[in-house]
């Protein structure tokens, strides 16, 4: 097979198309700050699935009008403290974004049945809740077929376009270690065009052999492996006690500058020009972050 290791620009340009639903873990932060680089000031028309939305830098994709639909767990900032995220509550209140909310478990079940090429998963979560009511286009309830008696619920699969996600370490050939929680893995496996992965460093295939339980995403299901070290940033990395993985805190002090940067849309403007736009690379993004504060989140 040959090698998928490329540049994330590159990835980015040759798998993102504008329309598509995106699934974007959590950790996807440099993913995310180059999908806004190549899209900034378009008509992109995103659907975005995501477990959890405050405090990412994907926010800087609904504030910049590039998602027309999100599709997630929760999106509020839970860092400096739980708050409803106002770009979110500002997209919203425009019209200019459509809101599905789902529970942890429920969405999870959704890409399950998508990653399993079933057309919905059975689950107990969202019966007779709000959430039932309101996503009726994905959620029905029927009498158990077995007999039972029992009501229960079917929510209906999802499958993203493609995936963007950060792990640890991959192979040549996208075979690829993720951080814990792995989640996000399900929504890798339902993706119809594959995933998009950064890693904090690339490996051999005898060291993924080694540590092939840690392996949660086969090649096979992988377009791109870019190595972006840090590519979590501002979120942290488990190291799963490896030595082998220089693990890194959440930026708490990042986070901060960004929340207060969100209550504001010509203060995000600027901050999204000064962080995201005209940081070409992730090797700009990570000077601006400077060594000294890169040292303090690894220690």
């Amino acid at each position: 097979m040959n090698t998928k290791v490329m540049n994330l620009g590159e990835a980015i340009d040759r798998y993102v198309k504008p329309g598509m639903t995106i699934h974007m873990g959590l950790e996807a932060g440099a993913a995310a700050r180059e999908v806004a680089r190549q899209f900034w000031g378009t008509d992109a028309g995103f659907t975005l699935i995501m477990n959890m939305v405050g405090g990412h830098h994907a926010l800087s994709l609904i504030h910049g009008g590039l998602v027309r639909k999100l599709i997630f767990t929760n999106c509020s900032d839970i860092y400096p403290r739980p708050l409803p995220n106002p770009v979110v509550q500002r997209a919203f209140k425009g019209k200019t974004i459509e809101l599905e909310n789902w529970s942890l478990l429920s969405l999870t079940q959704a890409l399950m049945a998508g990653a399993l090429k079933l057309p919905f998963m059975p689950t107990r979560s969202v019966v007779g809740s709000d959430m039932a009511n309101d996503n009726k286009q994905a959620f029905m309830v029927i009498e158990d077929a077995f007999g039972s008696g029992d009501r229960i619920g079917l929510v209906k699969a999802l499958c993203p376009d493609v995936s963007l996600m950060h792990g640890w370490a991959a192979d040549p050939l996208g075979n690829v270690i993720l951080a814990a929680p792995v989640r996000d893995a399900w929504a890798a496996k339902a993706s119809k065009g594959g995933v998009i992965v950064t890693v904090e460093r690339l490996v051999t295939e005898d060291f993924i052999r080694s540590h092939s339980l840690l392996v949660k995403i086969p090649g096979s299901l992988v377009n791109a492996v870019c190595v972006v070290p840090l590519g979590a940033h501002p979120q942290s990395m488990n190291s799963h006690n490896l030595s082998e993985f220089e693990g890194y805190e959440l930026d708490h002090e990042f986070l901060k500058d960004f929340r207060e940067a969100c209550e504001d849309p010509s203060r995000l403007d600027k901050w999204i020009n000064e962080w995201i736009l005209d940081c070409r690379d992730q090797k700009a993004y990570l000077d601006k972050v400077g060594g000294s504060r890169i040292c303090e989140l690894k220690n």
